[in-house]
């Protein structure tokens, strides 16, 4: 005969971590993925200054979810230029006929100028969310595990 007993208090005070919420353990599970994110698309973005590197970060949002940006608030950019910089944009002038620019030491002047999409960060999220298999989902688990263990002892 086998028998077995079940202590419900127990039990739920070890299953706490996931009758409280998922959302109060999001943070504390995405945050070791989130800044390693960061920590590749700072090596891989563009550099003349540094600045769209320095800015690359993984923060949370009002809303307790996460946010991998080049912006230190959600709603205030930093580097204005990162999007362009990240997808490519034909820029146009708006208010004269042309654009004015220098390029070793002579003044153009164009309609339009096209730039090439230099992405850094979408590579990034692609490696870690782009598939099942992506590390960010390992990241997830590995964490989730952990914490798991740490409840359970």
């Amino acid at each position: 005969m086998v028998q077995a007993h079940l202590d419900p208090q127990s039990f739920e005070n070890k299953l706490k971590v996931f009758s409280s919420g998922l959302g109060n353990i999001f943070q504390e599970l995405m945050k070791p993925a989130g800044e390693k994110m960061a920590a590749e698309a700072k090596s891989k973005a563009p550099r003349r200054t540094g600045k769209m590197a320095d800015a690359v970060s993984f923060i949370f949002t009002d809303s307790n979810s996460g946010a991998f940006t080049t912006r230190k608030q959600i709603n205030k950019s930093n580097v204005w230029y990162s999007n362009i910089v990240e997808h490519g944009a034909n820029i146009q002038a708006k208010k004269a006929g042309y654009l004015t620019f220098k390029i070793n030491g002579e003044w153009k002047k164009v309609k339009s100028a096209r730039t090439q999409a230099k992405p850094f960060m979408k590579p990034v999220w692609e490696d870690y969310f782009g598939g099942e298999s992506g590390k960010g989902y390992q990241e997830l688990a590995n964490a989730l595990q952990r914490k798991m263990n740490e409840e359970l002892n």
